[in-house]
């Protein structure tokens, strides 16, 4: 009796096991919010991208340097969208009927339809040459497992996310140019009026400092007269013969301080709109420039934890939520505006 008992636990066990490797083998793994998440937070960066509106700062937008900042820009947003279309075929093929051999060669299939072009355009960035990509696309091929094929991809994963970043440096360096480039066109636009604004402010500087060393010389301090006509020797013009001083020269010093005064005031009220205008538009170039810099450096986060994601599920792990590592990302991808 004893014997039997033992037998039928073994037996029991036997099938525990092959039962649950049965449905280990079966097992789908979700790996839908990868794609998911890769299609939310290139979304916020498009969508950012598209909100982009210059009003102040419109005719100032036209010039090469910011057409050459809007094509870099271009080619960063065509990378997000590889990943985006790239993670949706690592899902979709997940979720066929394929064998998991067939899965393997699915992927390298894809891999193969946009890695050359891909290699081709960036030939100046990409390390991997065209024999080391199909060494790398036939031992995608001839892997056993979906999970395998995948962590045979990485290589590529990584160099595509290596060259992204050099695109990224080279949209920063892009942007630096095109704020250099459309400052300098409002500053030329406004020259006049800016010139006139510093002539106008040291005018009104000497004027009080002048005015100063009136009331100190009224006050009887030694050597104020001297010094106001060194600041200001279009005064001399009111001295009289043997440059004396006396009441009525003094009166007509100070009636022209108040002229000098009341004719800035005017001045600066004339010009007021124009300055008004090019404090606007320096303004909105400057937040343009802010927000389109943030949008780099979450662009640039967005492409690194894409490459630790597909690393993450290439290892094999099976629970969605520790491939969810879009989402720490996501929530830091906000707009993304730039110069449109």
């Amino acid at each position: 009796m004893k014997h039997v008992i033992i037998q039928v636990t073994a037996l029991a066990l036997a099938l525990m096991v092959a039962g649950c490797a049965s449905f280990q083998s079966k097992q789908r793994v979700n790996l839908a919010p990868f794609a998911e998440n890769a299609v939310s937070i290139v979304s916020e960066v498009e969508y950012g991208l598209s909100q982009a509106r210059a009003i102040h700062i419109r005719n100032f937008i036209d010039g090469p340097a910011v057409k050459a900042y809007e094509a870099q820009w271009k080619k960063v947003g065509k990378i997000l969208r590889g990943i985006v279309a790239y993670s949706i075929h690592v899902v979709t093929v997940s979720e066929s009927n394929m064998s998991e051999k067939e899965k393997a060669v699915a992927l390298a299939d894809y891999l193969e339809a946009i890695a050359e072009p891909v290699r081709e355009s960036q030939i100046g960035y990409f390390e991997i040459t065209q024999e080391e990509l199909k060494s790398t696309l036939d031992r995608i091929r001839e892997q056993e497992t979906y999970f395998a094929a995948m962590k045979a991809a990485q290589p590529i994963i990584d160099e595509v996310a290596r060259v992204a970043g050099l695109v990224i440096e080279d949209l920063r360096a892009a942007q630096d140019e095109a704020r250099v480039e459309v400052a300098a066109r409002i500053e030329a636009e406004h020259a006049p009026v800016l010139s006139f604004r510093e002539g106008i402010k040291e005018t009104q500087t000497r004027t009080f400092r002048s005015l100063t060393y009136g009331i100190r010389h009224a006050k009887g301090e030694e050597g104020m007269v001297d010094s106001l006509f060194a600041l200001d020797p279009q005064l001399k013009a009111y001295l009289k013969p043997g440059g004396k001083i006396d009441q009525e020269v003094t009166d007509k010093i100070e009636q022209r301080f108040i002229w000098r005064l009341q004719t800035i005031n005017l001045i600066q009220e004339q010009i007021f709109p124009e300055l008004e205008r090019y404090e606007e538009e320096m303004r909105e170039l400057d937040d343009l420039i802010m927000i389109a810099d943030r949008g780099i450096k979450q662009s640039k986060g967005a492409i690194t934890v894409w490459r630790r994601s597909h690393q993450t599920m290439a290892a094999g792990i099976t629970e969605p939520a520790a491939i969810d590592l879009f989402g720490v990302a996501q929530a830091a991808v906000k707009k993304v505006v730039p110069l449109p």
